[in-house]
């Protein structure tokens, strides 16, 4: 059976909620709209119209008090306010300062949570390559990293460092 490759004119599908990409590589290339000669020049610029480009982007640091007041006004932490106040109309003050003492806690964890994924991420960031190598036209060519697309095929050898991905 042969793999049907849209052209380039036709509209791309977006990424199924489902996409596995240990699925066999047949069903990812219908999926994906692409085939072993990867996408063309005139498609992948299509896709990265569509899609943007391929990089991991810098989240702007907001303020820590407008951080603490995000983790403050949190669905959960509102329930726990309304507790909290419910304990001390209730008379019970050692109830209420529990909870608002569990409000504090899980605002400290959720914001220093937040900053090491943040770092994280930017270490990351570091290490993906500049540049791959991927199948455009037919014919293998060195593509900047940002100008991959879903549906592009990449050729890895051993020891090559991993470009960023959509996916």
């Amino acid at each position: 059976m042969t793999e049907s490759v849209p052209s380039g004119d036709t509209p791309l599908p977006a990424l199924p909620p489902h996409f596995d990409p240990s699925e066999p590589v047949p069903r990812l290339r219908r999926e994906l709209a692409t085939g072993p000669d990867g996408l063309s020049a005139r498609e992948a610029a299509r896709r990265l119209a569509v899609h943007g480009p391929n990089e991991v982007r810098a989240k702007a640091h907001s303020s820590f008090v407008r951080e603490l007041v995000t983790q403050l006004v949190h669905p959960l932490a509102l329930l726990l306010w309304a507790a909290a106040g419910l304990a001390f109309i209730a008379d019970l003050a050692v109830l209420g300062w529990a909870i608002l003492a569990v409000i504090a806690v899980n605002a400290a964890f959720a914001l220093l949570q937040e900053r090491q994924a943040e770092r994280a991420v930017e270490t990351l960031a570091r290490y993906l390559t500049e540049h791959t190598l991927a199948v455009r036209d037919g014919r293998p060519c060195t593509v900047e990293s940002r100008d991959l697309v879903p549906g592009d095929v990449i050729l890895l050898e051993r020891a090559t460092r991993f470009p960023r991905t959509h996916v």
